[in-house]
């Protein structure tokens, strides 16, 4: 006998009641395959704690069910207690089984985690100057800087996809051109524009419209959110687990879930800061205060997940900020804000001080889940593909050889 627990994305998560599985369980779990499968599912997770006795003819069911399965259907099996896991590892069929501990190590695994957000959409925030990067983003965007080997848009698009995410929605101001262009050779993503700005003659000119009054408008004029979405920052790179965090979100019933992230006392004002309850329910939030005015110190990391009930508290008038202008709002109507604060990377790089600090990090191996996108040729130095670098040269690392660099005999290059 089979229950269906719940859907996590993509995914179905079948509980099997059965105190003893048997041959007989087979057909119940192809009937569940395929209704999971009319249901639009894409892998199934089968939870095992309620069995406490697992025949060899229920082995066989297991190895059966999961080989013969479509090839665009994931299978795995998860909560065996310690008697059934001994059963299970004296047979020798059970080797072609993806068996995991626990449910939370089963949606990490990457085929499962990711399936978790498949239908959900992102919005990827880009349309500002940047001017605290200046001068180095004067002639290309921030979201577009090279970080390790690669632009920090294209590290915040990885790490969602990885999570199934396909939908993204990016708001070009400034410089807007090299957005379309770049993201063109970006596969298996699908990409929608709201352009913030306009072309005047062969110039581009920008017109940010504001964060909260760009969600407003992609809303009315297009009708972009049936569901719960994401809206992350395209400076910053993080390690995030989005599915975690989307899933507290529906479990708490928060109109807004914001990802945050306890900072120093002296940097209070460069943030957000957020005010909470015990319970991670919002009550305050103060954009950059003085340290001396802080509530706490933690800080919005622009990380959100928003119902698109909240959009029509998006002012009419333009230019309105998420973080300044709309939670004010909806903690002034009484609206649900949640806090998500479970312990992640992130490196935000809103200046070039900062910018350099997360490239110091990152080249030293200490960002989580981030490697350089290149080779490691000494110490904490990185060549990227097609860089040429003279085994005569000097190099004091940490420093990241460009692609298609050359570094000649005699040179000396100090991080």
């Amino acid at each position: 006998m089979l229950t269906n627990s719940e859907d996590v994305g993509m995914i179905s998560i079948l509980k099997i009641a059965a105190a003893r599985l048997t041959s007989a369980d087979y057909v119940t779990l192809k009937a569940a395959e395929a209704q999971c499968a009319a249901r639009g599912r894409s892998a199934i997770l089968v939870d095992l704690s309620a069995v406490r006795r697992i025949a060899r003819s229920g082995l066989a069911a297991l190895v059966e069910f999961q080989s013969e399965a479509p090839h665009q259907m994931a299978i795995g099996f998860f909560g065996a207690g310690e008697r059934v896991q001994e059963e299970i590892s004296k047979c020798a069929l059970a080797r072609l089984l993806t068996v995991f501990k626990t449910r939370k190590d089963a949606l990490a695994a990457p085929v499962f985690r990711a399936r978790q957000l498949a239908g959900v959409k992102a919005v990827i925030l880009v349309a500002g100057s940047g001017a605290r990067m200046a001068p180095l983003s004067k002639a290309t965007p921030k979201p577009l800087l090279d970080f390790l080997g690669r632009p920090v848009l294209d590290h915040v698009l990885r790490h969602l996809s990885g999570f199934g995410v396909r939908d993204f929605i990016l708001n070009p101001g400034h410089l807007a051109p090299q957005f379309h262009t770049h993201v063109r050779s970006s596969p298996l993503r699908s990409f929608q524009f709201l352009n913030e700005g306009q072309w005047q003659g062969d110039h581009w000119q920008s017109a940010p419209l504001g964060s909260a009054s760009t969600l407003r408008h992609l809303q009315r004029n297009t009708r972009a959110f049936d569901r719960d979405f994401l809206v992350f920052c395209g400076d910053a790179v993080t390690n995030i687990d989005v599915a975690a965090m989307v899933t507290q979100h529906r479990a708490s019933g928060a109109d807004v879930t914001i990802a945050a992230q306890p900072v120093p006392s002296a940097q209070v004002q460069k943030y957000g800061i957020i005010d909470t309850e015990r319970s991670g329910r919002i009550r305050g939030f103060v954009e950059k205060p003085a340290p001396e005015n802080a509530p706490s110190r933690l800080a919005s990391c622009g990380i959100y997940v928003f119902a698109p009930r909240i959009l029509k508290y998006v002012s009419a008038q333009s230019e309105q900020d998420i973080a300044q202008h709309l939670l004010p709002r909806l903690l002034a109507s009484g609206r649900h804000l949640q806090v998500y604060d479970a312990p992640f990377s992130w490196v935000d790089m809103g200046t070039p001080y900062d910018y350099y600090c997360g490239l110091s990090r990152g080249l030293r191996g200490l960002i989580p889940d981030l490697v350089p996108n290149g080779q490691l040729i000494r110490r904490h130095v990185w060549a990227a593909a097609g860089a040429e670098v003279s085994p005569r040269a000097v190099i004091v690392g940490p420093a990241f050889i460009g692609a298609d660099a050359v570094v000649e005999a005699g040179a000396k290059l100090e991080g």
